[in-house]
């Protein structure tokens, strides 16, 4: 049977909890950029609203998955599975990958410094391809987020090098956060503790991109 992650029964309904106060800071933090680039008008700024706006939905779908398509079973564990989970779950997996992928590409796309769509265009292709191809679909959708949020996480700890500035500073800390949550979440298949790590990482993660964001309106 193939698992997609392992969930300790004593944690089931935290991460559901969670997973939908990551989709309300993310569509909050998607809200805020929006209404900055109405007074800025700058490009960077929508994209990145767009990006968080994708991320908010992933995690909508996949709350919504965790609630309805997960199964009891022995030894103290919930096992989330792709075999036996029907039609719709199935879907909504996916949909949950192409969201939050989607996400990531487009935050990769902006801190590319170009404005060229063909080039969005070929990271969002060939991104989704990876993962449509795979055998192994969600480890696979896993390593593609660990490569672009290594990609975003280097970005922003040149621009700290270049700078010197905490903005910089604290978005390469939340990105390198959301970095390591991915590659723990790789191993959840196989160790409950790592779904719950990943879970933590991406909370700390978040909170501090609100908060960067709220610094950023306030000035």
């Amino acid at each position: 049977m193939n698992y997609s992650y392992l969930i300790p029964n004593w944690f089931f309904g935290f991460d559901i909890a969670m997973e939908i106060l990551f989709a309300v800071i993310t569509f909050i933090t998607a809200v805020m950029a929006f209404k900055i680039n109405s007074v800025t008008k700058e490009r960077k700024i929508k994209l990145f609203g767009i990006a968080f706006l994708l991320i908010s939905l992933s995690y909508i779908v996949l709350g919504g998955l965790n609630f309805w398509f997960v199964n009891l079973v022995s030894s103290g564990f919930r096992q989330v599975t792709i075999d036996n989970v029907q039609l719709i779950g199935v879907v909504s997996l996916y949909l949950y990958m192409v969201l939050f992928a989607s996400g990531l590409i487009t935050l990769a796309y902006i801190n590319c410094d170009v404005k060229k769509g063909k080039i969005y265009y070929l990271l969002f292709g060939l991104g989704l391809l990876v993962i449509a191809a795979s055998l192994h679909k969600l480890i696979t959708f896993r390593i593609l987020s660990v490569f672009l949020l290594s990609f975003i996480s280097y970005h922003y700890f040149e621009e700290y090098l270049k700078n010197k500035n905490k903005k910089a500073f604290w978005s390469l800390i939340a990105f390198s956060l959301l970095f390591l949550s991915c590659v723990d979440f790789i191993f959840s298949p196989f160790y409950y503790q790592a779904y719950v790590i990943g879970h933590l990482l991406e909370l700390v993660a978040y909170i501090l991109i609100f908060g960067i964001l709220i610094k950023s309106v306030k000035k």
